[in-house]
């Protein structure tokens, strides 16, 4: 009897290629949390709570956690726009 062999590709992932790369031609946004933001920007955490919390950059909750896009937040620091 013959068995199949199985390949266990990431999820999103085909082949090698990155997931960045689906959701960038997909255009979806790309969301970050509050400490992905923090390590990427040099912002503090407790700021970009703040910012959360008072609706200034485009946001979304999931549960506890704090959903940021990225593109807007980088337009908001460069005075393109905000939420």
């Amino acid at each position: 009897m013959k068995t199949a062999s199985a390949r266990i590709v990431p999820f999103g992932a085909i082949g090698n290629k990155p997931l960045v790369n689906e959701v960038e031609q997909q255009g979806l946004p790309r969301m970050k949390t509050l400490k992905e933001m923090a390590g990427l920007t040099g912002l503090s955490y407790t700021m970009l709570r703040n910012l959360c919390l008072e609706n200034k950059i485009v946001h979304i909750r999931a549960g506890k956690k704090y959903l940021i896009n990225y593109d807007r937040f980088i337009d908001y620091l460069n005075g393109v726009g905000g939420a």
